[in-house]
Order: C-alpha cells, then structure tokens, then sequence
C-alpha cells in the first residue's frame, strides 16, 4: 500500500472553481482504491466552495471500484446556499466513469438546545492497548498469512481493538465491535475543517467487518467477498483525525447479500463527535 499522509490525503489540485483533482490514491490492498479515500476527498472538495461552514452531514454511493493508478476528478456542483445552511454535490469519476456520488451539507453554527443521550462504552485506554500491527506479528503463525501482511503494512491509521484475540481469532457472539483509531499524521494539520475530512475517512475503517463479525471467522474471511454501498457521517462536534478516538460499532441487521453497520464516534472524554452508518454487500465468494 501506498500510504498517504493526512497532507497529501486532503491534497486536491483546483482545475477549476468547481473541479478538484486527486493523482495520488490509496490502495486498500485488493487492487482498489481505499473507500476512506473518495468520501475524504470528496467533502475536502466541496468545503473548498463553502465559506468556511463546518459540515454536518456527508452521504456517500459508491458506484465502482476505483482503479489505484488512475486520477480521481471531483466535481463540485453548489445545490444550495442559504443563511445558515448550504449543500453540494460531488460526483467523482475516473477516466469519464463515475466511481462515488456524495451529498453533503454545512451548517453555520447558532446557538441551540443540548443533549447527549449516549455514554462511551467502558474500555481500558487506548495507551494501554497493543497496536494492531503488533499483534498481528505476535501471533502471524496463528493468523492466515494473507492477513499477517495486510496488516503489518504501511497505512495512515492506527488502530487499537478492545479485545483483538476475540477480532482475530474468534468468531464474535454479537456483531459488535469497539475500537480506538487515529491518523498520526493529521498532528501536522491545524485547520479544523480539515480534520472533518479526515474523520470521514477514518469513520471507513473497519466498519464493514462488523457486520460480518458473528457469520465469519477470521480465517475464513477470504471466502466472503465484502463491498461497500454506502457511507454516511453526522458530525455533532469538532473533531481531531490525531487524538484517539472510539469507534463502537454493531450491525442490527443483515441478509439477502446485505448488511447494515451503525456506529458513534466518541473522544476520550466521553463526548459524541460523530454518528455512521454504512450498508454493505455480502456474499460468498
């Protein structure tokens, strides 16, 4: 893989004033471009035409695989700009083929009413946590060794599961799972509108997998061929893509080849930064 930095992530060249374009692309191992990436880039795009406004809802199709060594063009159309809210669209395409269509909304924030009705989960610290990568080679002659590669290369995100012998190496009771993830490298970026972009393309990771936790076992998870359809994000407060955040995820439902996974995204002071939700393709292979 080649693994972007949160620069070069967000790094669109302007064609024009409406038109954004992406020539370095991240491969999610598979031949295909990482599904974080268009949704990231997308809305890095469309804030690029917004005055400012932070957004406060992407909704993202996916209409075909990206192709990794290809430019990735994005073209902003300004559906609406009002007072206090304003809307775009982005289609993204590649070579003329459209790959991912996004609405997103932005929102000039006012003064309003306040609740959190949902608490993060209890969970030891992140710090306390073994990385993901290092698991991964603790155990590789425990694990298939496709999935001993995958995970000990180069990607932007770091990732820390409550509990990864149960991810790994069991097939889980419920499809939930709860982890930390972060993009080091986003430290570098001071711009808050930035992070939302980011946190667009951490909210990606892994989030598939929930739906097919309690149906497939680790080993197995060659034998299920899992594509995304669609990606969406509720942003609820200021966010940022470098401190550790919760992912809790579960899936309230799959069938007929499909699945839903729903989660919240909290800091570690407990406070709800974001909702998703994804729908799935899932079928054997």
């Amino acid at each position: 893989m080649d693994a972007l930095d949160a620069q070069a992530l967000l790094a669109l060249d302007q064609v024009d004033a409406f038109h954004f374009r992406s020539v370095r692309n991240l491969d999610n191992g598979r031949g295909a471009i990482f599904g974080g990436q268009p949704i990231a880039q997308a809305l890095a795009a469309a804030q690029r035409t917004v005055a400012g406004w932070p957004a406060h809802h992407v909704s993202g199709q996916y209409l075909r695989a990206g192709a990794p060594g290809m430019p990735v063009d994005y073209h902003v159309e300004a559906v609406r700009d009002g007072r206090r809210y304003a809307s775009r669209r982005v289609l993204a395409t590649q070579a003329g083929k459209p790959i991912f269509d996004m609405l997103c909304a932005f929102h000039d924030l006012e003064q309003g009413p306040h609740h959190q009705y949902a608490e993060r989960p209890a969970s030891p610290p992140p710090d306390s946590l073994e990385a993901t990568a290092h698991f991964v080679r603790r155990n590789a002659h425990r694990l298939p060794p496709g999935m001993a590669e995958f995970y000990t290369q180069p990607f932007p995100v770091e990732l820390r599961p409550i509990d990864p012998e149960a991810v790994f190496l069991e097939s889980l009771t419920t499809p939930e799972r709860d982890f930390w993830l972060r993009m080091p490298s986003a430290a570098a970026m001071a711009d808050p509108i930035g992070h939302q972009a980011l946190l667009a393309f951490l909210s990606d990771y892994w989030m598939a997998g929930t739906v097919g936790a309690m149906h497939v076992r680790p080993g197995d998870a060659e034998r299920v061929a899992t594509v995304t359809l669609n990606h969406s994000v509720w942003y609820h407060a200021p966010v940022r893509a470098d401190a550790w955040l919760m992912h809790q995820t579960d899936s309230p439902w799959a069938g007929n080849g499909r699945g839903l996974a729903r989660g919240l995204i909290y800091d570690e002071a407990g406070r709800l930064l974001a909702s998703t939700a994804q729908e799935i393709s899932i079928r054997p292979m």
